[in-house]
C-alpha cells in the first residue's frame, strides 16, 4: 500500500504493507471499535471537533504519545505461533507508528460513519522529508480534512489533535497539502506554541504520479 490512497473500512484479510522487508500486517481484531465504543459512550459529539479529540485520546490511550520504532521492529520481527501480524500486536505497548496508527483511525472512523482515506505519502518539516502514513476525512457536505494521528499539535495550553481543512475538492486531485496551523491557532483561540514547526507538507501518490508523467514526456 506504498504510494496509495485506500477508501473505505479495511476488512480482516487485507494485508497492510509498511516495509518490502517484513511481514504485513492485519486489522483483525476487534478489541480497538470494542474499546473506543466504550470510551465515547454516554458522550454528545455534536461536532467533528469533538469526534477528533475523542479519537486523539483513544489514539494515545491505544498506542501511546509518539511510539518507539525500537518495540515497533520488534514486534514486526518477533516469532508467532500464527503467520499473520496482528493491529492487536500494537496494542498498548507503545510501538505503533504512522502505519499502524492510521489504518486503525480509518477503521475507527469508517465504523461510526466518517468517510475515510488511508493516505500512504510523504510528509516534509524543518528540510526533511520522510514517507509518512495519514488521514483524509470527508464530511457530509463534501469537505476534505487533513487528519495526523501520529503527530498532534502542541499549543501554548497543550497538545490538540492535528487536522488542517483542505477543502472541497476531488480527491484524486489532493496532491499537496499545508498545514494550516493559523487555522487550528484560530479555532482554539491558542498561539501555537513556539517550539512547534510550523512547515508540515503532506503529499500523496497524486504528486508523485503527475510528476513521473510530466517526466515521461
Amino acid at each position: 500500500m506504498i504510494g496509495t490512497i485506500s477508501e473505505g473500512y479495511i476488512n480482516s484479510d487485507s494485508p497492510i504493507i509498511t516495509s518490502y522487508i517484513v511481514d504485513p500486517f492485519y486489522m483483525n481484531d476487534a478489541t480497538l471499535y470494542v474499546e473506543f465504543i466504550k470510551s465515547i459512550k454516554g458522550k454528545n459529539l455534536n461536532n467533528p471537533l469533538q469526534f477528533f479529540h475523542e479519537l486523539q485520546d483513544f489514539t494515545i490511550e491505544a498506542f501511546g504519545f509518539k511510539g518507539n520504532q525500537a518495540i515497533r521492529v520488534n514486534v514486526y520481527l518477533q516469532e508467532r505461533d500464527d503467520s499473520q501480524i496482528s493491529i492487536a500486536d500494537f496494542y498498548k505497548n507503545n510501538s505503533a507508528l504512522c502505519s499502524e496508527r492510521s489504518a486503525a483511525v480509518q477503521n475507527i472512523a469508517e465504523f461510526c460513519g466518517i468517510k475515510s482515506y488511508l493516505v500512504f505519502g510523504k510528509l516534509s518539516s524543518e528540510g526533511t522529508e520522510e514517507e509518512h502514513a495519514f488521514n483524509i476525512f470527508q464530511m457530509k457536505d463534501g469537505t476534505l480534512i487533513l487528519y495526523d494521528s501520529t503527530n498532534p499539535v502542541a499549543l501554548n495550553s497543550g497538545y490538540v489533535p492535528a487536522y488542517s481543512i483542505i477543502g472541497k475538492e476531488d480527491i484524486s486531485n489532493i496532491e499537496s497539502i499545508s498545514f494550516d496551523f493559523e487555522g487550528l491557532s484560530n479555532i482554539y483561540k491558542q498561539p501555537i506554541h513556539s517550539e512547534e514547526p510550523l512547515d508540515r507538507n503532506y503529499t500523496t501518490c497524486n504528486f508523485y504520479l503527475k510528476n513521473e508523467s510530466a517526466q515521461l514526456k
